[in-house]
């Protein structure tokens, strides 16, 4: 067995709820809540109709429900399933290693999906998902999978899975190692899904690593196995949390707009020069300095100067900047009502030049730094600049900030009454409490489904 395949494997095995520090279980709840707010926030979009669609075309007693209906469908395709609907606002956080980030909290959908096929309760939940965020941010950290191979998020997110699924689910070390094998072997990307106009697989890639990941989890607990891969450098795979160390969960950033993480930092600092700006045809240009990541994701490619749709709008610096100056905010209405087309918005996008800072640069990973100035046409260039923005791990979201958050996603878009609402929110806040999981997924369905 590969020696890192073998020390994930391990690491899984040895991995119990108790080992949590209270903080890292505080912060995995407060992931769930905010992953699963954005979940309910995503179930009328197109591409979760579409995934809910094929899912439940299957129906399975003893398998894992479809977030917001009472269908039971297999692990595997509630995995997917409501993986889409979770990443469809790009509204879920964020953690940056090595060479890129990931969107860990993209582990809530198997997680729940293994979990509720043993009849688990809120303490495999919770492990689970502390798990899914150590294998995936872990190997970010070591500069991810899909960089020695080419591709986006993919395979980190599909291994997170097939370890979660393999511990949820209760398989041996051996059985593990075979799952994580299957899954590399099978769910090698390419990177042409992230570029140019974006489509419905932005939202749906991590996912269907996920589905991967717990399908390859049940096949080896049944006796499957897998070729064996071999890490070119084994050494480089950097300690998992535990054992005096700290759990990466806490250093993921969470996002407090619905765009990608990168422009979290220029959002912001449109808020703050938006008072100076009397009128927007006082303004000759707009220059942004952001970081390599930020620069490469959201603002060198040409379509993230005329987004089409939503994927490609909520990773465009030109975009979400000119809705922050030019409403003060930035909320899912500017999506849902297409803004990303509207003629007074491209104007403002036709102002923004973008390029790549030195003192962003040296800013990252610490800092996500976009420094901003605008120059008006009186020859007046007013400036500003965000390191730290709210969500940061430096500057986290307070429990009540993601509160605020939840909320309008689950009644507005997941259509529960604000009462139904609260007794969500209280089993999450108290989910170690909670014997069975599925007394909590009852309550993410409607009236009306």
């Amino acid at each position: 067995m590969d020696s890192t395949i073998e020390r994930i494997a391990a690491y899984a095995h040895a991995l119990t709820f108790e080992s949590l520090t209270k903080e890292a279980v505080h912060e995995t709840k407060r992931r769930i809540i905010d992953t699963l707010g954005c979940a309910l926030g995503g179930y009328d979009a197109e591409p979760c109709r579409i995934a809910r669609k094929l899912a439940g075309r299957v129906k399975s007693d003893s398998g894992a429900r479809i977030l917001g209906t009472s269908h039971r469908t297999l692990p595997d395709l509630a995995a997917f399933s409501n993986g889409v609907m979770a990443r469809y606002l790009d509204w879920n956080d964020g953690y940056f290693g090595l060479h890129g980030g990931v969107p860990p909290s993209d582990m809530l959908a198997p997680t729940l999906a293994a979990v509720e096929a043993v009849r688990g309760g809120g303490k495999e939940v919770i492990l689970g998902l502390a798990l899914g965020y150590e294998i995936q941010c872990g190997l970010a950290d070591a500069g991810g999978m899909d960089v020695k191979i080419g591709g986006n998020q993919t395979l980190d997110g599909a291994m997170g899975a097939v370890v979660l699924g393999s511990r949820i689910l209760g398989l041996d070390r051996e059985q593990t190692a075979h799952a994580i094998n299957l899954a590399i072997a099978a769910c090698r990307p390419l990177g042409q899904q992230s570029r140019g106009q974006l489509s419905h697989w932005k939202e749906a890639h991590v996912a269907n690593g996920s589905r991967n990941g717990i399908f390859f989890a049940m096949m080896a607990a049944e006796g499957l196995t897998g070729p064996e891969f071999v890490f070119d450098e084994p050494t480089q795979l950097l300690p998992f949390g535990g054992e005096g160390r700290g759990f990466r969960i806490m250093e993921a950033g969470v996002k407090h707009f619905p765009a990608g993480y990168f422009s979290q930092s220029a959002i912001e600092a449109m808020q703050d020069l938006r008072p100076q700006v009397r009128r927007l045809e006082d303004i000759k240009a707009i220059r942004l300095q952001t970081f390599p990541n930020g620069f490469n994701a959201m603002g060198s490619d040409p379509s993230r100067w005329r987004p089409g749709n939503h994927e490609t709008a909520d990773h465009s610096l030109p975009f979400v900047m000119a809705v922050a100056l030019m409403e003060g905010d930035l909320t899912t209405r500017h999506y849902d009502q297409e803004y990303y087309l509207r003629p007074d918005v491209r104007a403002v996008m036709d102002k923004i030049t973008i390029r790549v800072g030195e003192e962003c640069i040296q800013a990252w990973p610490d800092q996500s730094l976009n420094i901003v100035d605008v120059e008006l046409k009186s020859g007046e260039v007013l400036g500003t600049r965000v390191g730290l923005p709210l969500g940061h791990h430096k500057h986290p979201m307070t429990d009540a900030d993601l509160e605020h958050k939840f909320r309008p996603m689950a009644e507005d878009y997941g259509k529960l009454p604000s009462g139904q609402v609260d007794r969500l929110l209280n089993r999450l806040r108290h989910l170690e409490e909670v014997q069975d999981i599925s007394e909590v997924l009852r309550l993410t369905v409607g009236p009306s489904n």
